[in-house]
C-alpha cells in the first residue's frame, strides 16, 4: 500500500484537494457526521518518514486523522487549484461573474462549508454579460430607491408625515 513514483510526480505540494467523505477513514463516533471538523477538502504534506498524507483543510497545524496516500485511494482526491494560483474574492456577487471553471467556493479552515471562501484563478477574467447584468440590477435598485426618497419627501412637505422618528 504505498504511493508509487508515478503518483508522487502528479502530486502539487501547494495544491487544494477535494474528496467524497469516506467513513473508513474516521473513527466510528464520527461516522455519523463526516462533516464534523471535517472540510473534506485537503493539503498533501510528506512526513519525515517519506510517506505521503493528506491533511483537511479544516486543520490550522494538522489534521488528528491524516490520510495516508496510496495508489488506492489516490484518484479519490480530485485536484481543484494550487493555492499560488488563485486570489481571495470577497464579493458574492463580483466571485459570480468569473467563469465557472475559474472560481471555486471550498472550505479552507475551521469556518467549515458555512463559511466557505471564495477564489478565483489569477488573471481571470470576468464575463461581460454578467457584469452588464449586475449593474442593469444596481441601477433599477437606486432608481427605485430614488423614487421611494421623492415620495417621502413629498409626505414630509405637505405635512402627511409629521413623525420623522422612521425616516
Amino acid at each position: 500500500m504505498a504511493l508509487s513514483q508515478k503518483n508522487i510526480e502528479k502530486l502539487r505540494m501547494n495544491g487544494i484537494y477535494r474528496c467524497d467523505p469516506v467513513l473508513e477513514w474516521l473513527p466510528s463516533y464520527k461516522r455519523d457526521n463526516p462533516y464534523w471538523c471535517k472540510n473534506w477538502t485537503f493539503r498533501v504534506r510528506q512526513s519525515k518518514s517519506g510517506k505521503y498524507f493528506m491533511y483537511d483543510t479544516y486543520w490550522a497545524t494538522g489534521d488528528e486523522y491524516p490520510v495516508e496516500l496510496t495508489d488506492e485511494n489516490f484518484d479519490k482526491f480530485e485536484f481543484l487549484f494550487d493555492l499560488d494560483d488563485i486570489q481571495y474574492v470577497s464579493s458574492y456577487d463580483s466571485w459570480l461573474e468569473y467563469p465557472e471553471e475559474d472560481r471555486w467556493c471550498v472550505a479552507l479552515d475551521s469556518g467549515g462549508i458555512h463559511y466557505s471562501k471564495r477564489v478565483v484563478r489569477k488573471g481571470a477574467k470576468k464575463v461581460k454579460e454578467r457584469v452588464v447584468e449586475r449593474i442593469k440590477r444596481k441601477i433599477e435598485y437606486l432608481k427605485s430607491e430614488l423614487a421611494y426618497q421623492e415620495k417621502t419627501l413629498q409626505k414630509i412637505e405637505s405635512g402627511e408625515i409629521t413623525d420623522y422618528r422612521w425616516v
